[in-house]
């Protein structure tokens, strides 16, 4: 069994997918609407979204989408992604390319397990929390 993080965007899919790859890098795939049996019936602009968006790498399983529930997309607060990094240099470098345009809502600090601790809301409302652990030797 595994839990992967799917997140669902407001027609902006491709473009936060290729942010995230900037700051994790990995292999980017998208399938559009357009791609789908029926894709050529829709008008252009609906074929254009993003019906599955891949981002792989080492360590990292993003998956996303620009369809939603008829509704549409409400950003909440109600999940945040957490990335578990040995080394506090790598830490850093992440939390710095993801925070850009973003909120940063607890700057990197020490925390009370001996390692580093902090969060920020992205541009894209996603919220990420961030931790490593001290005295690995990875750094």
């Amino acid at each position: 069994m595994a839990i992967y993080p799917f997140l669902t965007f407001n027609g902006n899919c491709r473009e936060a997918m290729r942010f995230y790859q900037s700051c994790f890098g990995g292999e980017l795939h998208f399938t559009y609407l357009g791609d789908t049996p029926d894709g050529k019936l829709f008008p252009l602009e609906i074929r254009q979204l993003v019906l599955h968006a891949r981002l792989e790498s080492e360590h990292v399983r993003l998956f996303a989408s620009d369809l939603g529930d008829e509704e549409g997309v409400a950003s909440g607060n109600s999940i945040s992604l957490w990335i578990s990094i040995a080394a506090p240099r790598q830490l850093k470098s992440v939390f710095q390319k993801l925070a850009r345009e973003g909120e940063i809502t607890a700057p990197l600090s020490p925390s009370i397990l001996k390692g580093q601790w902090a969060t920020l809301t992205d541009r894209y409302a996603v919220q990420w929390i961030f931790s490593a652990a001290s005295g690995t030797g990875n750094e």
